[in-house]
């Protein structure tokens, strides 16, 4: 009689929580991290398009031409933008014979949004905005007026 009873007996329980927990806690941490870099790369991609958009108007206005002020407009309005000559590319690179109304302007900002490597996102995590302008003016002695 003996051995029915301990045949109808529950198994042992022990440790099933710490399994269990195991289980639920490698996807609820990944889970976290990829909220987390996720909302890091629209923050990165917002804060670029920002910078392109700004840049872009400052070149627009003939403002900016001087060597390496829309690098540095650029890098002050996202820090997150990949290092020269990547970075922030304006073409054409002077206003030598540019025409207000006619010269098309393109302005590139790349910029690196993954902070966690093991989650993926598109481009690996590069963020890279284009903004296309016509110029309007060719003052080229403008300052830039970089923001703090």
């Amino acid at each position: 009689m003996h051995w029915v009873a301990r045949a109808l007996r529950r198994p042992d329980q022990r440790g099933a929580a710490a399994v269990e927990f195991a289980l639920i806690c490698i996807p609820f941490i990944f889970l976290i991290f990829g909220l987390i870099q996720y909302g890091w790369y629209f923050y990165v991609a917002s804060s670029t398009s920002g910078a392109a958009s700004n840049v872009a108007r400052r070149l627009e206005v003939g403002d900016c031409w001087d060597a390496g002020e829309a690098d540095q407009f650029a890098r002050n309005e996202s820090p997150y933008i990949v290092e020269a000559p990547d970075g922030v590319v304006s073409d054409p690179a002077t206003l030598t014979g540019a025409v207000p109304g006619e010269t098309q302007i393109s302005v590139t900002v790349t910029a690196d949004a993954n902070i966690i490597g093991f989650v993926p996102v598109p481009n690996d995590g590069m963020v890279t905005r284009i903004v296309k302008v016509r110029l309007e003016d060719v003052d080229e002695g403008a300052p830039c007026l970089a923001t703090p």
